[in-house]
């Protein structure tokens, strides 16, 4: 079992809570910033892996993978991601490399009990070559804020994901749910943008009938 391969398995939780307090000129906190980084070791793994590197090859530089994936993180804007009913938010970095999922606390913690199965998954699917067409999570956290001028308080958690359509000339798109009720819709095949996105989504019943 290779270095990075060991790391992505490993049981060990990894989370890391860290914290930023602003000061006015009198040194007193006018607001705290957190963000908490659920399983980062792991998903450290799972990037490296997602880009061809391998931590235990000489020429490897694993510093430009998690650079360039902060850098993506640091620009991003609302997407108004078509197909889904769920209501969820999402952005997508300004580059198109990812796409940033709003869950709730519950969704979280859904994720957070069952996260040892997903790296187990995805090992296989890296390292010993199970097929796959899981769309691959880079990343989950838990960001906020409290303004203690204004009395503001705001927490979220995010799921970051790779975008498929990036680098991708995609003429049709299907949001497959495995059920057939209400999952049809007349679109016409379109072009999206590129780096991702798309004006019409056929649905699952719609895949069938091609």
């Amino acid at each position: 079992m290779s270095e990075l391969e060991a790391q992505m398995r490993s049981p060990i939780k990894s989370h890391i809570k860290h914290r930023y307090v602003e000061m006015d000129a009198k040194g007193a906190s006018t607001c705290k910033f957190v963000c908490h980084t659920f399983w980062a070791s792991q998903f450290e793994a799972v990037r490296r892996a997602h880009f061809g590197l391998d931590v235990s090859a000489p020429e490897c530089d694993g510093d430009d993978v998690e650079e360039g994936f902060v850098r993506s993180l640091c620009s991003a804007s609302k997407w108004d991601a078509k197909g889904g009913k769920s209501g969820a938010t999402f952005s997508k970095t300004s580059d198109a490399r990812f796409v940033v999922k709003y869950v709730t606390r519950t969704e979280l913690q859904m994720f957070l009990d069952c996260a040892l199965h997903y790296f187990e998954y995805l090992a296989k699917a890296f390292f010993h070559k199970l097929p796959t067409v899981l769309c691959k999570i880079m990343g989950v956290y838990q960001i906020g804020y409290h303004n203690k001028a204004t009395g503001k308080r705001y927490m979220d958690q995010v799921v970051v994901m790779q975008n498929l359509f990036h680098g991708r000339n995609i003429a049709r798109v299907f949001d497959l749910k495995g059920s057939t009720r209400s999952r049809y819709v007349t679109v016409a095949p379109c072009a999206p943008p590129a780096g991702g996105g798309a004006e019409g989504v056929s649905l699952s019943v719609s895949f069938l009938r091609e």
